[in-house]
């Protein structure tokens, strides 16, 4: 998504995560986003009162309509009654405060920016996380129940659908969304009221210039105001935006967390008894040699013809192959499944499913750790060169620092089209710690270098990059009071530097 400045209107762009997979209700979703666009193009070029009014009831209309079909469908197949009442008064709030607001700019004798662009940043905004959000989880259960699954067990693939912690954080969103809202509209009001301001001073200005003079004092006092509460608005905007990447943060990081604590209970159980048996067979097999031992040396001593049946049974098996083989083949077994216990060890340290709060870590030990979750994304395109220097440890979130290191190391490999070379460095430098990732990629070209942390932004195919991993990794570094460097040269590779204080003097 796109957003609104108020230098220039950039559309609403759709894009593929915003399909619910109902036809209808996707259709919908994109009338809906064409007229925002129309209504965003009001702004920038400036019109009518009469142009305005007619998108401005379309664009209400079209809504109660798109509401209306939503309900019904929640309805007509018995939606969990909790998240459907949820979602009826989130339209009906969204509702009300479309139609304050079309008053208000109705109502206005002129129609600027100041009034349209707060309305548009609502709009665009509260319609992104509401699709996301509440519709998403709508589609998901109604799909489920589509798909032959009563109602429980439609609403548990639901839920699970949409994380713990983004269920949280959703209405943790709805609640800033109406507060923006109903901030919205306050500003929208006093920006009205500021226009029946400057009117009386164009009368009072005729009439007498002392009362002016008395006049421009509490227009001046309103217009104080009016900076206070775009500041305020401003602030509220920053922090949805902060809110919605701490989202997406935190549905990586839970379902790694899930995965590696899934994955140590599902293996560690099966693996202990295996290796125990292992072990067992292994004492076994050696008390079967001694027997079998015994009995050669009573063969080599007898003459009798009935060995003669045992030497072809030995001869057809390969017997002295077997007795050397069958070890060997215990040994790689018992390696086998320490190379799995150390992957799920690997696994629980990368997500720190149990650590959520400063403390003092080893980067260079969770760089491993993250290199061994993410050796298949790796082995089959890249070598990997270690230049570690043996650094002292780091206060930081151990997991918030991995989920950066599998992003430098992801982006690394899917720049390297065929074969090549990560070459990952560390490095002390006063009271700053460094991790360097580099490459031997594509690079990046000089007109994207400055975007690369914007979020959204990406170079690679529908489908393949959300475009969020280096948003993430610099806002986890900012919040760590570090920093990110990146050179590259097309054709030759990139390289990412991560500078770390050793010890945090305020925490973000």
């Amino acid at each position: 998504m796109n957003t609104i400045t108020d230098e220039k209107f950039q559309a609403f762009i759709w894009d593929d995560k915003f399909n619910t997979h109902i036809d209808d209700i996707d259709t919908q979703h994109k009338k809906l986003v064409e007229l925002i666009n129309r209504l965003g193009a009001i702004n920038v070029h400036q019109t009518s009162t009469s142009e305005l009014a007619d998108i401005l009831t379309e664009l209400a209309n079209y809504t109660v309509y798109h509401f209306s079909t939503e309900e019904q469908l929640m309805k007509q197949f018995e939606v969990n009654s909790v998240h459907q009442d949820k979602h009826i008064k989130t339209h009906q709030h969204f509702t009300g405060q479309v139609s304050v607001a079309a008053k208000l700019l109705l109502e206005s004798k002129d129609i600027s920016r100041q009034l349209l662009t707060p309305l548009l940043r609502y709009l665009t905004s509260w319609l992104v996380q509401h699709i996301l959000g509440s519709d998403t989880r709508m589609a998901q259960e109604i799909l489920a129940l589509q798909a032959g699954l009563n109602h429980d067990e439609a609403t548990r693939k639901a839920n699970a659908f949409m994380t713990q912690a983004s269920n949280v954080l959703l209405e943790a969103l709805n609640e800033m969304y109406s507060k923006l809202g109903d901030k919205t509209m306050e500003v929208m009001q006093k920006n009205q009221e500021l226009q029946a301001e400057h009117e009386a001073l164009r009368l009072l200005n005729e009439q007498l210039e002392q009362r002016v003079l008395q006049r421009t004092a509490a227009v001046d006092q309103v217009n104080q105001q009016l900076i206070a509460n775009n500041v305020e608005l401003l602030k509220l905007n920053e922090k949805l935006e902060s809110a919605h990447t701490q989202l997406l943060q935190s549905e990586k990081m839970a379902s790694i967390g899930q995965l590696a604590a899934g994955v140590a209970h599902e293996i560690n159980n099966p693996v202990g008894f295996v290796n125990s048996n292992l072990g067992t067979l292994n004492k076994y097999i050696s008390n079967l040699f001694k027997v079998i031992t015994a009995y050669e040396s009573v063969e080599t001593k007898s003459n009798d013809k009935i060995f003669e049946e045992v030497a072809v049974a030995k001869n057809a098996v390969d017997f002295p192959y077997l007795i050397e083989d069958i070890p060997c083949l215990l040994k790689e077994s018992q390696d086998g499944l320490a190379r799995v216990t150390r992957i799920v060890q690997d696994l629980k340290d990368f997500s720190h499913v149990d650590e959520s709060t400063w403390q003092h870590a080893n980067l260079e030990q969770g760089m491993d750790s993250t290199l061994n979750v993410v050796s298949n994304e790796i082995k089959y395109k890249a070598k990997v060169v270690k230049e570690y220097s043996g650094l002292t440890e780091v206060e930081c979130m151990p997991s918030q620092i991995n989920q950066v290191f599998m992003n430098l190391l992801v982006n690394a490999a899917h720049a390297i089209e065929k074969e090549g070379t990560i070459t990952i460095r560390t490095g002390t430098s006063n009271d700053e710690v460094w991790v360097e990732v580099e490459d031997t990629g594509k690079g990046i070209s000089p007109e994207h270098i400055n975007r690369i942390f914007d979020p959204f932004f990406t170079t690679k195919q529908v489908g393949e990059g959300t475009g969020l991993g280096l948003s993430l990794s610099y806002g986890i570094i900012r919040k760590h009071n570090g920093r990110i460097e990146v050179r590259s040269e097309l054709g030759k590779g990139s390289t990412f530097k991560v500078r770390l204080p050793v010890q945090q003097t305020q925490q973000g």
